[in-house]
């Protein structure tokens, strides 16, 4: 056999594995999911096709260790989880997941949410941290008199608070799929934990509201910019007028890595927005410029939208969608991404269970297994004046 028809062989039982594992994991989560998790894994796919490795940083070695994990081979080097070492009674108990494959799933979360790629890091020693962020006006100093003192001035600090929480991601699969290939399925189990760390971090730090933590959108202290009367709809937001002074309500400090953030729905209606004599406002309907393109604070995972007023577009399917349009409603954020902090407190475990009622059901009498993810992590907006949130009018 030639090595031509030995690779069209091994793709072909490559891309048979990866339809298998869609069509199992939709039954599992939603097609949706499996299909946003199946793109992520053939990203993973094409980056080892050129360029040897992944974004994972780990090597087929260490993603068959993964797999061993998740199946419970109880193999020297493999740590049980208890109550000392993951804080709190676990009767179950877990698998502690490798360091190495706890940061691949953070830099493959990192590459598809845009929390994770652009929030403040702050690692974390215990449950609670404070951090302290500067609330008092801008120092200037002053310039002296002959033989006179100067006076001091007086540095005033507030607080945010990092409140670690644990989240958690269970699911079921069956026997069949956890038996497949060892590297194809972890990239979908990896795959799976970034996407679901991802989206979750997002919803939270965009629109958390206490449960259990605060997001920008609803934050009371967030400056807020109202629409004038009439513009009560989310697209009668000017992408010329409206948004120099949304820009203008910002600190200037704050301005080198500050963008949008915004429902894809609104954006599209926002983009297209023409002048009297029809033509779009926006410079290419609002494509992103090279110059924005190149200065991506996500680092190049998570893509640019498009442009407004200089600044870079992301959308997020946690904002309000244009259907949602309202009087009175928070509905497009601009800041600077590093006035949210996110806390990172622990390692990560997943667990397996042969047994138990999930969803509903007898796991046991089904030919499935559940897997748990935990992970333990605080968000907080560390510095609300970061933020200028748009608002539409109330009447």
């Amino acid at each position: 056999m030639n090595k031509e028809t030995l690779d069209q062989i091994k793709s072909m039982l490559g891309e048979t594995v990866e339809s298998v594992m869609e069509a199992k994991l939709a039954e599992a989560v939603s097609p949706m999911v499996a299909s946003q998790v199946k793109s992520i894994v053939d990203g993973l796919k094409m980056e080892r096709a050129m360029f040897g490795k992944d974004k994972t940083g780990l090597s087929d070695e260490q993603k068959s260790m993964f797999v061993d994990t998740v199946k419970v081979a109880a193999k020297i080097g493999k740590t049980k989880a208890n109550e000392a070492l993951i804080e709190e009674t676990d009767n179950r108990g877990g698998y502690l997941v490798a360091v190495e494959v706890e940061k691949a799933i953070l830099r493959i979360a990192a590459s598809v949410g845009l929390i994770l790629s652009q929030a403040q890091m702050w690692p974390m020693g215990t449950d609670k941290k404070g951090i302290p962020n500067y609330t008092g006006a801008f120092l200037e100093g002053e310039f002296l008199g002959v033989d006179a003192a100067g006076v001091p001035t007086g540095l005033t600090f507030g607080q945010a608070i990092l409140d670690t929480q644990k989240w958690q991601l269970a699911f079921i699969l069956g026997n069949d799929l956890i038996a497949d290939s060892d590297i194809q399925l972890a990239d979908w189990l990896l795959a799976l934990a970034a996407e679901s760390i991802a989206n979750m971090t997002d919803k939270q730090g965009f629109i958390g509201s206490g449960a259990p933590f605060n997001g920008i959108l609803p934050h009371a202290s967030a400056t807020v910019v109202t629409l004038a009367t009439t513009k009560t709809s989310f697209d009668k937001f000017d992408v010329v007028a409206d948004a120099a002074t949304v820009i203008a309500n910002l600190e200037e400090s704050l301005l080198d890595g500050a963008a949008w953030y915004m429902s894809r729905t609104v954006w599209a209606s926002l983009r297209t927005q023409k002048d009297t004599g029809g033509n779009f406002i926006l410079p290419q309907a609002g494509a992103a410029s090279a110059g924005v393109l190149s200065q991506n604070p996500t680092g190049g995972g998570v893509k640019i939208a498009g442009e407004i007023g200089g600044f870079p577009v992301f959308t997020s399917r946690h904002l309000p969608a244009l259907s949602a349009t309202a009087i009175s409603t928070k509905y497009i954020i601009f800041g600077n991404m590093k006035c949210l902090a996110f806390g990172d407190k622990g390692s990560m475990t997943v667990s397996q269970f042969e047994s138990g009622a999930f969803g509903g059901k007898e796991i046991a009498l089904s030919d499935q297994r559940a897997l748990v993810y935990k992970k333990r992590f605080a968000l907080v907006v560390a510095l609300p004046a970061g933020f200028v949130v748009v608002r539409t009018s109330a009447s």
